[in-house]
C-alpha cells in the first residue's frame, strides 16, 4: 500500500526525523504541502527534527534554509547535520584510521569547509603527498577543472561565486573530472573521510534560474570511488549509526524522550534514509514520488529491487507518495 501523503499515518508517531532534499526541499524550492504537514506536525506536539547528509554545521544550515523561508519553532523543532557530527569527532581528535591512528594532517578534494575543522588538532595541506588522509569536500569545479575537462562541458552547471576571492563554481552531473585525483590518492595509499554520503543532490542554479533542476554529483559519489578501489573510508551521516546516535542523545539532553516504537524517519533514499532507520531500529518511511526514489523508478528500478541490493525486506517499510501529498 502507498499512502497519499504523511498526514495519513502521522498518529502512529511521536518522533519524526525528516531528511531534507528529495522530502521537503526539491533543489530550487519547497515540495507542495510539506511545510504545510511539518508545521501541522509541530502544531500538534510532536517533535520534528531535520537531520541531513550535509558537511554545513547545525547553525549555518539552520540559517541556508531560514533564507529559503523555513523557520525554526514553526516548521521544526530541531535541525541537525553531518557534518556537525564530524565536527564533534573532530574536537576529540578521535578520527581513527587502520594504517593511520593518529592522523593530523588531510588534504581536500572539492571545497574545502574550513568550520568543520576550527580550533582542531586538524589541518589542510596544500599537496597530497603532504596528508595523512583524503577529505571529500563538496564536489565542485573550478576554472582549472573546466578547462582540463573541456569534453564534459555539458555536464557543468554553474553555481555561484566565491565570496572570498570570486572564483566561479560549477556543480557536475559526471564524476570523472575526479577521477585523476581519486588514483593519485589511491596511489598514495591515503584513507578517506567523508561527512556526506549521499551520492547525489536534485539542485537549481541561481546563475541559470531558467534552467531546471538537476541531479549533481555530491561527496558520497567521491567517497564510492574510493571504496570501490579498496581504499579505507570513515563516513559521518546516514545510514551510519553516529548520526543517529547523536540526533537521539541532543533530543534526550533537551527532555525529549525517545520511544524508537514511536519514531520514524522519512526519506527519499533507500541507501541513505532507509537503511539507517532500519538500523536504528525505527520505522523508515520512504517518499517514492519525489527525491531520489523517484528517479530511480523513472530509470527502471522498483522499491523491492532498490531495498533488494541493500537487504532490506521491502516490507518493512512505509511508502508515501510524497510529504504533502502531489
Amino acid at each position: 500500500m502507498i499512502y497519499h501523503n504523511l498526514a495519513e499515518i502521522s498518529g502512529d508517531f511521536d518522533l519524526f526525523l525528516f531528511d531534507a532534499y528529495g522530502v521537503f526541499w526539491e533543489g530550487s524550492k519547497f515540495y507542495a504541502g510539506s511545510l504545510e504537514t511539518m508545521q501541522a506536525l509541530v502544531a500538534q506536539g510532536k517533535t520534528v527534527a531535520v537531520i541531513s547528509n550535509s558537511t554545513q554545521l547545525n547553525d549555518d544550515l539552520m540559517k541556508t534554509y531560514a533564507k529559503r523561508g523555513m523557520t525554526a519553532g514553526r516548521d521544526y523543532n530541531y535541525m541537525l547535520s553531518s557534518g556537525d557530527v564530524l565536527r564533534q569527532h573532530l574536537l576529540k581528535a578521535d578520527i581513527a584510521f587502520a594504517k593511520c591512528p593518529h592522523p593530523r594532517k588531510y588534504y581536500v578534494i572539492g571545497k574545502p569547509h574550513g568550520k568543520a575543522f576550527a580550533a582542531t588538532p586538524y589541518s589542510e595541506v596544500a599537496t597530497m603527498e603532504e596528508a595523512d588522509f583524503i577529505y571529500c569536500g563538496v564536489p565542485f569545479l573550478y576554472e582549472e577543472d573546466v578547462a582540463t575537462y573541456p569534453q564534459y562541458k555539458d555536464m557543468y552547471w554553474p553555481v555561484k561565486n566565491n565570496e572570498s576571492d570570486g572564483r566561479k563554481v560549477w556543480d557536475t552531473t559526471t564524476a570523472e573530472p575526479f577521477v585523476a585525483r581519486v588514483k593519485k590518492a589511491m596511489a598514495l595509499g591515503l584513507p578517506v573521510l567523508n561527512a556526506n554520503p549521499d551520492f547525489t543532490a536534485k539542485e537549481g542554479h541561481p546563475l541559470v534560474p531558467e534552467a531546471e533542476a538537476v541531479f549533481v554529483v555530491r561527496n558520497g559519489t567521491v567517497a564510492e570511488m574510493f571504496r570501490k578501489r579498496g581504499a579505507e573510508v570513515v563516513e559521518y551521516g546516514k545510514p551510519h549509526a553516529n548520526i543517529y546516535d547523536y540526533t537521539f542523545a541532543l533530543l534526550k539532553e533537551n527532555g525529549i524522550a525517545v520511544n524508537k516504537k514511536r519514531t520514524c524517519m522519512i526519506g527519499d533514499t533507500v541507501r541513505t534514509d532507509v537503511k539507517g532507520a532500519v538500523n536504528a531500529g525505527i520505522a523508515p518511511i520512504l517518499c517514492v514520488e519525489t527525491g531520489v526514489t523517484a528517479e530511480e523508478i523513472s530509470n527502471g528500478k522498483t522499491v523491492k529491487s532498490l531495498c533488494t541490493e541493500q537487504n532490506i525486506d521491502v516490507q518493512q517499510i512505509i511508502q508515501i507518495k510524497s510529504v504533502g501529498g502531489l
